[in-house]
């Protein structure tokens, strides 16, 4: 597989277009044919990166689309790190394919005033900490750190020269997203070329462009409906239902319409799956009985009801996901070709 594009890093960040971001429909094909990809963002919250965190928030399901385009379609897990001046000072959430529980911790980023960025321990700390997914011959994966700061790099007990070349040994490559205007450019072109990654420069505020469209309100009234279609179960099911919906919240509060559809256009895509805690999802893996399911579990709707019962009930909400997620996708081509133009107009690049 090719390395990951440096546009969804460019998408996060504000840069480029986000015109195509239509996700990719639903495929049937088993988690055991789709190729990793593990998507790292270590974040530099020590101090005058609130434009750009902000902007992380507000772009990050368009990362999702994007990654849902490629071929074969690929099962995306992202990691998080926070990181500052010293080794309390970080927060690390490990590689997750639950889409919802990556966001909220994303959502918990903000600039706290930390001082000194120490990239080179950043670097060293996710190759360490995140659990990336081993090579196989057969289905190989990708696997990519992003870096994003804007002090110089050189900072810290850790020396980047020497971490950035030990994760591109580990098949990491190190991606430099530098935002600042201090001279420390030089550095940060440094250690993504020893990282076998890409440098980007980017607004110190994050340079954010969300066009509204015309397209916005229905694919929000269909994410509602989308909603209405999962089907908890389990110890974690209702939380996980209730998650969602502030994950939504979320995403209407730092991104509006932009980033609410945007997130509707992921949630409709083969990247958001939560057979952990969803039966209409858990459905679709080989071997599911509804029948094992223990009636505790399910959910009030369903313990009463006799088994030909519970797969019609499971069948129907089967019937409507699939249905909300096709007009899911043909609105979402509409505002894809709407964005396209705007951004024509205005001049931003693709």
């Amino acid at each position: 597989m090719r390395k990951l594009p440096l546009f969804l890093a460019g998408v996060l960040v504000g840069c480029g277009s986000v015109a195509s971001v239509q996700a990719a429909p639903r495929q049937a094909s088993s988690a055991k044919q789709k190729p990793p990809i593990d998507i790292v963002f270590a974040i530099d919250c020590s101090g005058s990166m609130g434009g750009v965190i902000e902007t992380a928030k507000q772009k990050i399901w368009d990362i999702v689309n994007e990654a849902g385009k490629a071929k074969p379609t690929p099962q995306l897990r992202i990691g998080l790190i926070a990181y500052g001046n010293a080794s309390n000072s970080y927060r690390v959430y490990d590689l997750s394919g639950d889409l919802d529980t990556v966001y909220e911790h994303l959502s918990s980023f903000r600039d706290e005033g930390w001082s000194q960025e120490y990239v080179g321990e950043a670097i060293q700390k996710a190759v360490a900490d995140m659990s990336w997914s081993s090579q196989q011959l057969q289905v190989p994966s990708l696997r990519s750190l992003y870096v994003v700061g804007n002090e110089t790099a050189q900072q810290g007990p850790i020396d980047f020269r020497l971490a950035a070349p030990r994760a591109k040994e580990k098949g990491i490559f190190v991606n430099a997203i530098y935002c600042g205007s201090s001279g420390g450019q030089d550095t940060w072109k440094q250690f993504s070329s020893l990282g076998g990654g890409k440098y980007l420069e980017i607004a110190a505020n994050g340079g954010s462009v969300m066009v509204p469209t015309p397209f916005d309100k229905k694919i929000e009234e269909l994410n509602v409906k989308l909603n209405a279609t999962y089907v908890p179960y389990g110890k974690m099911g209702e939380a996980a239902s209730a998650n969602q919906k502030a994950q939504d919240s979320n995403a209407m509060r730092y991104g509006g319409g932009y980033s609410n559809a945007s997130r509707a256009m992921a949630k409709a895509s083969s990247q958001y799956q939560n057979a952990q805690w969803d039966l209409v999802d858990k459905s679709k893996q080989p071997g599911f009985d509804l029948a094992k399911i223990p009636n505790e579990e399910l959910p009030a709707e369903m313990r009463s009801m006799m088994l030909d019962k519970k797969k019609a009930f499971l069948a129907k909400k089967q019937k409507e996901r699939a249905a909300i997620q096709k007009e899911l996708m043909e609105v979402g081509n509409k505002r894809a070709e709407f964005l396209k133009k705007e951004n024509k107009k205005s001049g931003r690049k693709d």
